[in-house]
């Protein structure tokens, strides 16, 4: 098993503790605890490349328009708050059309942030 799905088994075995049983300082070390836990898995991750995304790649739709598409991917990571060393690149269609979403995994729930259209206007 890598490192980093240690890290991810590690973070889930934290997460099923029943924190309402325990007093306030113990549930303040344990969200730190969950807090480090993700960070280092986070860590793993960009440093073994299974997530490094320094740079979003530009899709081929996009070629002509490229700092238009480093701004939008800028855009989409600080309005999720996350470090760029998450997140991944996908395309989801709503009523049949194709949108660039930034998705990241925050703890047990897979988030989104809309980038662009897989069409530039």
């Amino acid at each position: 098993m890598a490192d980093e799905d240690y890290a991810h088994q590690a973070l889930s075995a934290l997460e099923r503790i029943d924190v309402e049983t325990l007093e306030q300082e113990c549930r303040d070390a344990h969200e730190d605890a969950i807090t480090a836990v993700d960070e280092l898995a986070a860590l793993l991750e960009s440093d073994s490349g299974v997530e490094d995304q320094d740079n979003v790649d530009t899709p081929e739709e996009w070629a002509d328009d490229e700092d238009d598409w480093d701004e939008k991917v800028s855009d989409a990571y600080e309005q999720a708050e996350i470090p760029r060393s998450k997140g991944t690149l996908t395309v989801k269609t709503i009523d049949d059309r194709e949108y660039y979403y930034l998705q990241w995994r925050d703890r047990d729930a897979v988030r989104s942030q809309y980038i662009a259209p897989v069409r530039p206007a």
